[in-house]
């Protein structure tokens, strides 16, 4: 999928992409379905947001990144991992491989400090040059192992249906 703003809009329900790239530049996944984002390439464009995501309260989980790639070309620390289009937006990282090219922060809180009260920004054991956790926004997490356990993609896509994508 290339763009260059809102590239992937997921509006509503369930997502399941894996093995997959998508290129854009200012909040190009953005929306508010619960979405699993697994082993894909995702290239940001010159500076901006990787997501804008408008999760609502009551879902556990929003947008979810599984050992995925982070790449950018707008130099580096130029990008964001995202910030919240809605006060509750819920985005985690986990075991990705992210570049230079994100900031040092990580996450912006879409100039409304309210929203570092409210939106749930997490990471786990992701690797690479934009990866450290020592200059991450504090009101962004660092997911224990015990917490990262419930980021499967059956988990987060089981919902009241029990649905599993990765069964025929």
């Amino acid at each position: 999928m290339l763009g260059w703003q809102d590239t992937l809009y997921t509006h509503q329900g369930r997502c399941y992409f894996v093995d997959c790239y998508i290129e854009g530049r200012v909040d190009f996944i953005f929306g508010k379905s619960t979405a699993v984002f697994e082993s894909c390439t995702l290239h940001s464009k010159n500076g901006g947001f990787v997501t804008a995501a408008a999760t609502p309260k009551d879902a556990p989980f929003g947008y979810v990144f599984i050992k995925c790639k982070l790449t950018g070309d707008g130099g580096p620390a130029s990008n964001y991992l995202g910030r919240p289009w809605r006060p509750d937006a819920a985005v985690a990282y986990v075991e990705c491989e992210i570049g230079d090219h994100i900031k040092p922060e990580g996450w912006n809180n879409w100039g409304k400090a309210e929203n570092e009260k409210t939106a749930r920004f997490a990471e786990y054991k992701c690797t690479g040059p934009g990866a450290s956790a020592s200059k991450r926004a504090s009101w962004s997490k660092q997911l224990t192992e015990d917490e990262a356990k419930q980021y499967t993609v059956e988990n987060v896509l089981r919902g009241d249906d029990n649905w599993n994508p990765k069964t025929p």
